[in-house]
């Protein structure tokens, strides 16, 4: 997707709206907040390493919150099913959407051609999405 000179990469803008999605929907759907336990960490007795201590339940919730948004645009035939889920699903949660990133987001969502290139984005931040 060509950018603009200047323009916010719109790869960057619709992962950071899957991600919106995912992080409310998550934290919904198991009780558990990100900021909770954001800034633990844990020691793998094996290897030693340092990592994020994320609590199963979040983990699994997570998964299934981006496993579904996955096969529902997966199963987007046409640009309006497509709209129509995108906007009625993932905008539907509180984002915070610059009028210039708008502007670009809206233009690909309403392109004939090009939507499929945000359904393959979209399902691509998904997949990116579902394990920590």
């Amino acid at each position: 997707m060509p950018e603009q000179p200047g323009a916010p990469d719109v790869a960057d803008r619709l992962y950071k709206l899957v991600r919106g999605y995912v992080m409310t929907r998550t934290e919904r759907k198991c009780g558990i907040a990100w900021d909770s336990f954001k800034d633990r960490k844990t020691r793998d007795p094996q290897t030693g390493a340092e990592r994020l201590d994320v609590p199963q339940k979040y983990r699994d919730a997570r998964e299934s919150v981006c496993t579904e948004a996955f096969l529902r645009i997966r199963s987007c035939r046409s640009r309006q099913d497509f709209v129509d889920y995108f906007t009625g699903t993932i905008c539907s949660v509180p984002q915070f959407l610059p009028k210039e990133e708008y502007e670009q987001v809206s233009a690909l969502l309403l392109d004939g051609e090009r939507w499929e290139d945000l359904k393959a984005l979209a399902m691509l931040a998904l997949s990116g999405l579902s394990r920590i």
